[in-house]
């Protein structure tokens, strides 16, 4: 009998280059999501947190507000006036703000509509743009 792979060993080889490249898709597909797919809220409970009715285009059109996370799925926008909305489908995700130096500074960002299906924005603190 004059087979190659009589003790094995292609067979061991195939297995692992099949285990490396399972190894190594799965940390792209982790990385994508810890990248690209949904986060946390970066707030817990009433947090003074910039919302930003859109359409903005800078930070300077936000305001500073106290937000009171209700659940991961809703929040309640408090106005200095008084009173409130509570907005529904909090969103968020990693984003990227380039600081003009050519360095990346990441940040979580969260979005979410309210009843009338206006869309509210949600920046940590100390995020200017």
């Amino acid at each position: 009998m004059d087979d190659e792979n009589e003790d094995g060993t292609g067979c061991g080889c195939l297995g692992i280059i099949i285990l490396i490249g399972l190894a190594i898709w799965g940390l792209i597909k982790f990385y994508d999501n810890y990248r690209y797919g949904e986060k946390r809220p970066f707030w817990n409970g009433t947090e003074l947190v910039q919302v930003c009715k859109t359409p903005y285009y800078s930070s300077s059109e936000c305001y500073k507000l106290n937000v009171t996370l209700l659940d991961e799925d809703s929040a309640q926008i408090h106005f200095k006036n008084g009173g409130y909305i509570i907005s529904y489908d909090v969103t968020c995700y990693f984003t990227t703000d380039y600081n003009g130096y050519g360095k990346e500074k990441r940040y979580v960002f969260c979005r979410s509509w309210d009843e009338n299906d206006q869309q509210w924005d949600f920046l940590p603190m100390d995020l200017v743009y």
